[in-house]
């Protein structure tokens, strides 16, 4: 009917966000909910399950309470990757999950590039702390009786999922992070679970991301408020579900995002095994495309950390009005002064999670306006950065959507423009990842085909040009950029 809507749940590094998608591509409702990120050591990042699904409930109530029950008609899920979750048997969650951000296992996934190079080859992806099976080795190194106590082995969303449902399903983009799964054959790899020290059978099977898991159980129901029996696809990790969600699905589109890592993808048609260094290779949604990923681990994250700054001498948080303010009359280029956005390591390019942040340039003509333009500035540099890496590899790129967090910012999105030398189509819906769930969601209904869904569901709100009184300024500042951050 015309007025079914589908729910799209993402679960993101600080928040649970909900919308409700209707068949004509319009947001009907969205609520969200903030968790809490544990940093009981600079190289350790950790959540708790439990605070996900409180948030999921207190969100999903109040998208409920402003929908008819009766036209919900199915839900996705997509989720931060590379959380893992240990569950007993029992059903009782085994402790804090260790997210991507956790950085604790750099001897785990050192040893793994020295040793298991031949056994990593079938993921066509670098080996990155960042991943489950240098996570899931230091947990095996380090907390033997936790890991061994584990019945299942999941990661965000496919926890949420099993809370919901009651079923045990993952998808090939979420498996796909983990570097325990052979791209070519979109299946768990046996020597890579091995070297992980657990079993296949205690990973979830991996089903299509728009196909029904399973439905809601009643007593999940009574928790949530979304309607018992309703369908819940699997959807996918946070980057195949943005992919959906910017319309990074057909070849020639590369999809940006800067929530509080920044994501650049790109939709590539399957190829033969092997690793592109600096990006990571993942499966897309559908099976014959892989969704080729290039990391900006603190891509928002940046402007949270500028924000929170500015507490020291203010007493508040700046806001982003705060910071639009003193940028937007400091020149392109910064005069001189850069900004590497390595708060969290390198990513794409560079692909070195020890590398730190830092200003460059700086003297004592320098103002906060020059230092809060220089971090708007380092990270579309590094956005930069991963374009040309797919290009030298051939990924063709035609059109560049920008989105989430950092495409509010007009003045954001017009320095991408200018460090590009691209038009910028910034996308009308803020939460991507989100509507992607939803999307998916919606093919998993049957009613209709993803390629028809993603077309009326992406919307444009509007372009930014390069200005080309800038390119000179800008391409002196990226030249110091790539000379500071090392040549890209």
């Amino acid at each position: 009917m015309a007025d079914d809507l589908t729910l799209g749940i993402d679960f993101g590094t600080s928040a649970v966000k909900v919308v409700a998608l209707a068949a004509d591509g319009t947001v009907a409702a969205q609520a969200s909910r903030s968790y809490e990120t544990y940093k009981p050591a600079a190289d350790r990042a950790e959540q708790e399950p439990q605070d996900w699904w409180d948030a999921l409930c207190a969100a999903t109530h109040e998208m409920m309470a402003a929908l008819d029950p009766a036209c919900v008609v199915a839900a996705g899920l997509s989720g931060q990757l590379n959380g893992v979750v240990l569950v007993d048997a029992n059903g009782v969650v085994l402790g804090r999950s260790h997210i991507w951000l956790d950085q604790r296992c750099t001897r785990e996934t050192a040893e793994l590039r020295q040793f298991h190079a031949d056994a990593l080859a079938v993921t066509s992806s670098p080996i990155s702390p960042i991943a489950v099976l240098p996570k899931l080795q230091w947990l095996k190194r380090h907390e033997p009786e936790r890991i061994g106590a584990a019945s299942r082995v999941f990661q965000v969303k496919d926890y949420i999922l099993w809370r919901l449902t009651g079923a045990l399903a993952t998808d090939a983009n979420e498996a796909s992070a983990t570097s325990l799964m052979d791209l070519g054959r979109r299946a768990w790899d046996d020597r890579l679970v091995e070297l992980a020290g657990i079993d296949a059978a205690q990973l979830c099977p991996i089903l299509p991301a728009s196909r029904m898991a399973g439905r809601v159980t009643p007593a999940a129901a009574s928790q949530t408020g979304l309607p018992v029996g309703l369908g819940v696809a699997p959807g996918a990790g946070d980057t195949g579900a943005l992919g959906v969600g910017c319309g990074a699905f057909a070849t020639g589109t590369v999809a940006v995002t800067l929530g509080t890592a920044g994501h650049v993808v790109a939709s590539v048609p399957n190829r033969p095994q092997g690793i592109a260094p600096g990006l990571w290779r993942m499966a897309h949604v559908a099976p014959d495309r892989e969704l080729w990923l290039g990391l900006i681990p603190a891509g928002g994250l940046s402007i949270a950390w500028l924000r929170r700054i500015g507490r020291g001498f203010g007493g508040r948080d700046l806001d982003f009005s705060d910071l639009e303010r003193l940028a937007q009359d400091v020149p392109p280029g910064s005069d001189g002064a850069v900004f590497l956005p390595f708060l969290e390591g390198a990513g794409t390019p560079w692909n070195d999670p020890a590398r730190l942040a830092g200003y460059g340039g700086l003297s004592v003509a320098h103002e906060a306006g020059h230092l809060v333009r220089a971090v708007y500035e380092g990270v579309a540099f590094n956005v930069r950065a991963c374009l040309e890496r797919f290009e030298q590899e051939g990924v063709v790129l035609d059109r560049v959507h920008l989105a989430e967090g950092g495409a509010q910012s007009p003045l954001w999105c017009q320095i991408i423009a200018d460090a590009l030398g691209r038009d910028v189509h910034v996308v009308a819906e803020r939460d991507t990842s989100a509507i992607g769930a939803a999307i998916l969601a919606r093919a998993a209904t049957g009613t209709d085909d993803l390629d028809s869904v993603i077309a009326r569901s992406v919307r444009i709100a509007r372009v930014h040009r390069p200005d080309p009184a800038a390119r000179d300024a800008i391409q002196a500042s990226l030249a110091l950029f790539a000379r500071q951050a090392g040549a890209f």
